[in-house]
């Protein structure tokens, strides 16, 4: 019986790429493919999949959100994300959120069919990079996760919050009547307190935390 495949991605290259790589690894498998996310979900409506493999910056979806959509349609369906977001930053809170397995989409082929099987095989895939990072997580935790109000003090979470939001240090220090330099002070104690390097990977982490 052949397997039945649907490839959620909207861009053209990307997708002949995995496709391609498919159909040399499982050749009797049966692929089906959209370009954004409410198409994928009208798929997944009318037809039984084995396998989803899903980019996470898909038209019509939300990121993380897109796993608990697609699992109220089919709960077991087993769910790869491809995609070349940071997979330090995006691979667990979407394997939290139920996906089976994440790969990069600077991975090697052989890497790639790897996590098919095993997501194909009800095991979960991650890079060993992440893995690593999970082990690192799991023996630092303090009893629990912990979000960003956890981590950071109430001022460094004010400047935190505004950083997000765009607003210029100037602005920041203006707002919250701090001198240039404390408003750099902060910042770099947040970025290290947080695992961050940037403004961008600092807001992605609120996005995924809080």
């Amino acid at each position: 019986m052949s397997i039945q495949i649907i490839i959620a991605e909207d861009h053209p290259l990307v997708l002949a790429g995995i496709q391609f790589l498919l159909m040399d690894h499982k050749p009797d498998a049966v692929i089906t493919s959209t370009t954004d996310f409410r198409k994928t979900i009208a798929m997944l409506e009318k037809q039984k999949f084995d396998l989803l493999i899903m980019d996470i910056n898909l038209p019509g979806g939300d990121k993380v959100g897109m796993v608990h959509s697609v699992r109220l349609k089919q709960p077991d369906i087993p769910i790869l994300v491809c995609s070349s977001y940071d997979e330090q930053l995006y691979a667990l809170p979407f394997l939290k959120a139920g996906a089976n397995g994440y790969i990069s989409k600077t991975a090697i082929n052989d890497d790639f069919t790897q996590a098919v099987d095993k997501v194909l095989s009800g095991q979960t895939y991650a890079s060993a990079e992440v893995m690593q990072n999970a082990f690192r997580q799991l023996f630092n935790a303090k009893g629990s996760e912990e979000s960003a109000t956890d981590k950071l003090s109430e001022r460094e979470l004010e400047v935190a919050q505004l950083l997000v939001k765009g607003v210029p240090a100037k602005s920041i220090g203006e707002q919250l009547n701090l001198s240039p330099s404390s408003v750099s002070i902060y910042k770099s104690k947040i970025f290290e307190k947080l695992g961050v390097e940037n403004v961008i990977q600092l807001t992605t982490y609120f996005e995924l935390n809080g």
